[in-house]
């Protein structure tokens, strides 16, 4: 039903990010205000280990084939459940991607995370509680990874035109059926 190409990600440090900068920061002013050359080797080892990270955690996102199963029809009081094919093509496996429901443009609550092995697929399932019944669109979906190191979140958000119904709830402790004729 839908099929999305991650081409355009977006990168940015987590909070162990910042704080690996701040105290490489920290690092090269002490090294400078010391006169420290294992300071400065110390810190540039560091800043490229930290470069490194950035650059393989923003490949281990940037094309992955995402294919979403057409939703079936659910009641009012159920989750609608989302079944997410990621594919790739790439010769090595792909670590730690986690897809989620983007509620109203926030953060996603809760992810899911799978591993894609190489020149394979991995299936991901979502539930997302239907706030109303009736023809609805799918909400944004939102695929992220922190994979190597765990200092850059790079993500992308899928808005996947495709659409679930939702019936009433029915009715509990309904009365009985009259006689028929």
């Amino acid at each position: 039903l839908g099929v999305v190409y991650t081409r355009q990600v977006s990168i940015l440090p987590t909070r162990a990010g910042w704080m690996l900068g701040f105290t490489l920061a920290l690092l090269l002013v002490s090294s400078i205000n010391y006169q420290l050359n294992l300071g400065y080797l110390l810190t540039f080892l560091l800043s490229g280990c930290a470069v490194v990270g950035m650059h393989v955690c923003h490949g281990n996102l940037r094309g992955v084939t995402l294919h979403l199963q057409p939703p079936a029809p659910v009641h009012a009081s159920q989750a609608v459940a989302l079944l997410v094919r990621f594919s790739s093509e790439r010769k090595r496996a792909r670590y730690g991607l986690g897809l989620g429901v983007v509620p109203n443009g926030r953060e996603p609550l809760h992810l899911a995370w799978s591993d894609v092995p190489a020149q394979g697929s991995s299936v991901l399932q979502l539930a997302w509680p239907a706030p109303r019944r009736g023809l609805l669109s799918l909400p944004a979906l939102t695929v992220q990874t922190l994979f190597p190191l765990g200092t850059f979140r790079v993500w992308s958000v899928w808005r996947p035109a495709a659409q679930v119904l939702v019936y009433p709830a029915p009715e509990a402790n309904a009365p009985p059926l009259p006689p028929g004729e």
